[in-house]
């Protein structure tokens, strides 16, 4: 990933940090609104030069997080993170290494973490008031959650396990840099499920970027009926109505996966001869555990532009003017 990009704190499970230099090359370079429609980890919202940003998620807890984000001094923040990692006594390998709480570099420091972490996620859980204490709560038990990731259960409960790192200085530095190229940017905030939100304000000049949960991938945010094919025909539906109104889209998403294709999409996409710009996706580091050439899939950035060359293009900005600082 190039050394300029602002990269998200939050690991969020399909996000695209590791192919930004592909995407963005498609977007244009003067954009009035940009809309991170299911914004997630915020990696593309956060490196698309805009005159203003819209971050839009159905997750409450996610958008809870953003707003933290958006609105705490970065250091304070930080300083009060640590002070709450004291107090649960939990490890930080920011002063020491792994050795001295018995653990090393494949296992982290997961065992010493482990009872500490289950009293954390316990009293997070029985919480009742949602407010900017149960959200920084929140985001420590995502820097020592598994995988550093966050999910919630039927229940509404955080539920994953420790796992091996803490609130290491990589992790605190990249908290701090997203938090400042968060807050220099004027954002909006949102928590709509995108069929109810509103694009009233949108206009010719403005891009809504679109990465939905994958129809045929096995991930956890499309487990128990998470994304289903009413869900995947309302989205398409929505995106022909902003391209009905001359407003631009982009739409991340795949046509094949480990076998399965998305006939749904491919349809769609002929049907309305839309773009299909092919995207180079590699699995290896991912909760796939298998590399995107080997399993057929077939990642794609679909556009309903493609005169780039009267706007530019943000992309090849990247290579002589840094993102975010």
């Amino acid at each position: 990933m190039n050394k300029f990009f602002t990269v998200s704190p939050l690991n969020y499970i399909g996000g695209k940090a590791r192919i930004l230099d592909q995407v963005l090359p498609y977007f244009p370079l003067h954009i009035d609104h940009f809309v991170d429609l299911f914004c997630g980890g915020c990696n593309v919202g956060i490196n698309t030069r805009a005159q203003h940003h819209v971050y839009n998620d159905k997750s409450s807890q996610l958008i809870g997080l953003l707003s933290l984000f958006a609105t705490k001094d970065p250091d304070s923040f930080i300083q009060e993170i640590n002070h709450i990692i004291d107090k649960y006594e939990f490890s930080r390998t920011s002063e020491h290494n792994f050795a001295f709480y018995g653990g090393n570099c494949m296992k982290g420091v997961s065992e010493y973490n482990r009872e500490k972490f289950i009293t954390l996620r316990d009293e997070f859980n029985s919480r009742q008031e949602h407010d900017d204490y149960y959200y920084t709560l929140l985001y420590i038990l995502i820097v020592f959650g598994f995988n550093n990731q966050m999910r919630f259960n039927s229940q509404g409960d955080y539920n994953l396990p420790v796992g091996k790192r803490d609130f290491n200085n990589v992790l605190q530095n990249k908290l701090k840099k997203f938090m400042i190229a968060l807050q220099r940017q004027e954002t909006t905030i949102s928590n709509f499920d995108f069929r109810h939100f509103n694009t009233d304000f949108l206009t010719e000049n403005s891009l809504v970027y679109v990465d939905p949960p994958y129809l045929i991938t096995g991930a956890t945010y499309n487990e128990n009926g998470g994304w289903t094919k009413q869900d995947e025909y309302d989205l398409l539906l929505f995106l022909d109505g902003l391209n009905d109104r001359g407003i631009h889209f982009a739409l991340s998403n795949v046509l094949r996966h480990k076998g399965k294709d998305n006939p749904i999409l491919l349809d769609w996409v002929n049907d309305n001869d839309y773009n299909l710009n092919q995207i180079q996706m590699d699995y290896s580091n991912s909760n796939y555990q298998v590399k995107g050439k080997d399993s057929g899939t077939q990642e794609v950035l679909i556009t309903n532009y493609n005169n780039l060359e009267e706007y530019g293009r943000q992309g090849f900005r990247i290579y002589f003017e840094p993102f975010g600082l």
